[in-house]
């Protein structure tokens, strides 16, 4: 696999690659209105739209990542990684280079979906808390009044 090209070693992950960049990037411009849209004073009626045209692109990725038999998010991954190493060494990289930045992303987001579980834990530890202590200030409040 040394020196291989992606279109050498896979042609139609190479094809599905140039096909589905520019649907990758406009879903991530799509992704970006949605939380724009969430924000907007007139959000009832620009979040629908929003979510919707987000998953016209998805359902794009979603046919085209079924036909190689990979998830779509990991095709939305390759095609990550493939551009981001075409841009940073002026050429498509080689499968060999594809393989490499993927299974380094891959480990990075794995970190952190860990980080983030132990910090979910933590937030719904601080929550379940403070649920406790609200609900027994309310009971010392009625207590007091009662006593009074």
């Amino acid at each position: 696999m040394t020196g291989r090209t992606i279109a050498s070693h896979d042609p139609d992950l190479a094809q599905t690659i140039t096909d589905m960049a520019a649907a990758c990037h406009r879903l991530a411009l799509a992704e970006e209105r949605i939380h724009l849209a969430h924000r907007a004073d007139n959000a009832p009626q620009l979040v629908p739209h929003a979510v919707a045209h987000a998953g016209a692109i998805r359902d794009t990725i979603a046919t085209r990542a079924s036909r190689l038999n990979v998830n779509p998010f990991g095709l939305r991954l390759i095609i990550e990684e493939h551009e981001r190493l075409r841009i940073k060494q002026g050429r498509r990289p080689t499968m060999e280079q594809l393989e490499r930045a993927v299974e380094a992303a891959a480990d990075q987001l794995a970190r952190r979906a860990q980080a983030d579980e132990a910090h979910q834990y933590e937030a719904e530890l601080h929550a379940r808390r403070s649920r406790q202590m609200a609900d027994a200030s309310v009971n010392a409040v009625e207590y007091l009044r009662a006593s009074a």
